[in-house]
């Protein structure tokens, strides 16, 4: 049963990435492949699809913690006191009292 192979630049088309990072990919062992002479790759379709839906998984954990994490940080801010754009107000101020703005 034949597979789909593809070059770096075919699947890094697909990707949207640049064939370098799936160079460096190859590389580190994240992503397998063939190799074909001394640079030449090829990457099978299927290796390709498991680490664009493992990758998704990834990134959608660290978003939901990073998400936890700002709602923990705005709840320990709303009890401390002062409000982040108090806060900022503040320094603003401050800065624009020591001539260090930038015109923002």
């Amino acid at each position: 049963m034949p597979t789909d192979m593809l070059t770096v630049r075919e699947a890094a088309a697909r990707l949207k990435l640049d064939p370098q990072t799936l160079r460096r990919w190859i590389r580190a062992g994240v992503l397998p492949a063939r190799r074909l002479g001394k640079k030449e790759y090829r990457i099978d379709a299927a290796d390709l699809e498991a680490r664009l839906s493992s990758r998704s998984e990834e990134q959608a954990g660290r978003r939901t913690e990073a998400v936890r994490a700002l709602l923990m940080l705005r709840e320990q801010l709303r009890a401390q006191g002062p409000s982040v754009a108090e806060l900022v107000a503040e320094s603003r101020a401050e800065l624009e009292g020591r001539g260090e703005t930038s015109g923002r």
